[in-house]
């Protein structure tokens, strides 16, 4: 009689909350919302949090789109723009690279990180 196969281990995939992951996407977005609406992505969303919600210096946010939907014609403009693209593109690859070559670079002292400070905290974040 054949012997049965035994099924792969599973592996549990991990969930924890990455902080480096999230700077990352901080700052892939804060390159995009620079270029196109002049603002941080903070202020994209929250506005000044004033009284009119409305950006200081000419920027654009969520809340000025939802008055003045006109304002994405003006933010499709500025994405059309073939030197916001450059900018973009390149901020970004800069940005990226940037990034893995931290991860790559600071590998141990990052796993140290986790296993001696995040790890017995348990709250589901990793550096």
């Amino acid at each position: 009689m054949a012997r049965r196969r035994k099924a792969p281990a599973r592996r549990r995939r991990n969930n924890d909350f990455r902080l480096l992951s999230a700077a990352e996407g901080y700052v892939q977005a804060n390159i995009v919302t620079e270029q196109l609406m002049d603002v941080s992505p903070i202020q994209f969303v929250f506005g000044d949090a004033g009284p009119s919600f409305a950006v200081a210096g000419g920027g654009i946010s969520l809340i000025e789109i939802a008055r003045n939907p006109n304002l994405l014609g003006t933010i499709g403009e500025r994405a059309m723009s073939p030197d916001a693209i450059l900018n973009i593109a390149g901020k970004s690859f800069i940005a990226n690279f940037g990034f893995r070559a931290a991860r790559k670079v600071l590998r141990r002292p990052i796993a140290q990180m986790n296993r001696q400070i995040f790890k017995p905290l348990g709250m589901g974040v990793r550096l």
